[in-house]
């Protein structure tokens, strides 16, 4: 939802007169998250394709001719020139019903392995806007424009504001993403405890996504850890201004925020993510930043220990780790999203 809002936020700036409309369903993040930032949300059917067995396969596909059927209602009655679609369960609807209507249709992926619902819109749409130019070997030659992912604007300064912090106890932050890591709420809890043995002075935020916090929680009790334990943000602003050092899964967005907020980071990839395509987004960035990561079934408990224990030690190895990580950053993401859907808007170009 985040990387929606930046673009939204971006088109504004750059357009002041535009009429930003989005799509979404009726329960999902998006009910709550758009009305709230000022934006007006149709609704559609839409429902997941992975991870739900044979009977809600069927169902994502019927939902997706419904939603398909939905959006081109919208769409024609609002007026609407071009859709891009980000990656949730609604944008494949909204998309499939853009071209029946002959409108200029844009995705954009995010992770280094493009998703199956990406590839085959992909031989669709006008534009694939790219997060990692790894993805770009699974769309059609001439169509890929790389720009990351787009990140909201209130993040580019916060960087700069954790230089400024006076000393105190080094704050970890847990980031599970959206459905969460059961992984790192199993594991992180006992690391930071034995970090915490070595006489180093830590606090933490932790995500932990779908499920009950309350046993993450308790974890953190044990060991005798100061910890605020979530199960989502809202708006992930303030934990990045907080924090100084980050224990994440690697989703793309995450990915790109860490980046941009300049935090240094140790990566575990979620292993039940589509595709394992958080695997291929840790290698891609690790390769750009010389950020850590393990996987799952690698985690080396002592070996993370180490690691975590020297950023939490030393200002100069966070200030270091940070800014590698920045190598990996496009703040800028969002407005190249904007000045490639202008472009398409204004050229007229269609896909052939």
């Amino acid at each position: 939802m985040q990387p929606a809002l930046a673009v939204a936020e971006a088109y504004r700036a750059a357009v002041p007169d535009v009429d930003v409309l989005f799509l979404g369903t009726p329960t999902g993040t998006e009910s709550r998250l758009v009305p709230a930032h000022g934006y007006r949300l149709a609704t559609v059917t839409a429902a997941p394709f992975f991870g739900v067995g044979p009977v809600g396969r069927l169902r994502s596909i019927t939902a997706l001719a419904a939603g398909a059927v939905q959006a081109r209602r919208v769409l024609r009655a609002e007026g609407i020139e071009l859709i891009l679609g980000l990656g949730n369960f609604a944008a494949a609807g909204a998309v499939l019903g853009a071209r029946i209507l002959g409108l200029r249709t844009v995705i954009h992926e995010a992770n280094a392995v493009a998703g199956v619902a990406n590839r085959l819109l992909g031989r669709l749409v006008d534009r694939v806007l790219l997060g990692f130019a790894d993805a770009a070997p699974a769309f059609r030659p001439g169509t890929t424009l790389l720009t990351g992912t787009p990140v909201r604007a209130a993040l580019g300064a916060l960087a700069a504001s954790r230089e400024a912090r006076a000393p105190g106890a080094i704050r970890v932050l847990v980031l599970g993403g959206s459905q969460g890591s059961p992984f790192l709420n199993a594991r992180v809890p006992e690391l930071v405890g034995r970090v915490a043995r070595r006489g180093l002075a830590l606090e933490v935020w932790h995500q932990t996504g779908r499920g009950d916090p309350d046993p993450v929680r308790a974890a953190y009790q044990r060991k005798a850890v100061s910890a605020r334990v979530v199960s989502s943000f809202d708006d992930v602003t303030d934990a990045y201004r907080w924090a100084d050092v980050a224990i994440a899964c690697a989703g793309a967005v995450t990915l790109a925020e860490l980046a941009v907020v300049a935090l240094p980071a140790l990566l575990v990839p979620l292993a039940t993510a589509a595709l394992d395509h958080q695997r291929a987004n840790a290698r891609a960035f690790a390769a750009a930043t010389g950020t850590w990561w393990t996987t799952e079934d690698a985690w080396d408990g002592t070996a993370v220990e180490e690691r975590l224990a020297a950023l939490v030690a030393s200002r100069d190895e966070r200030r270091t780790a940070g800014a590698r990580i920045a190598a990996a950053a496009r703040p800028e993401a969002a407005a190249d999203v904007v000045v490639a859907c202008e472009f398409l808007l204004r050229s007229g170009a269609r896909r052939s």
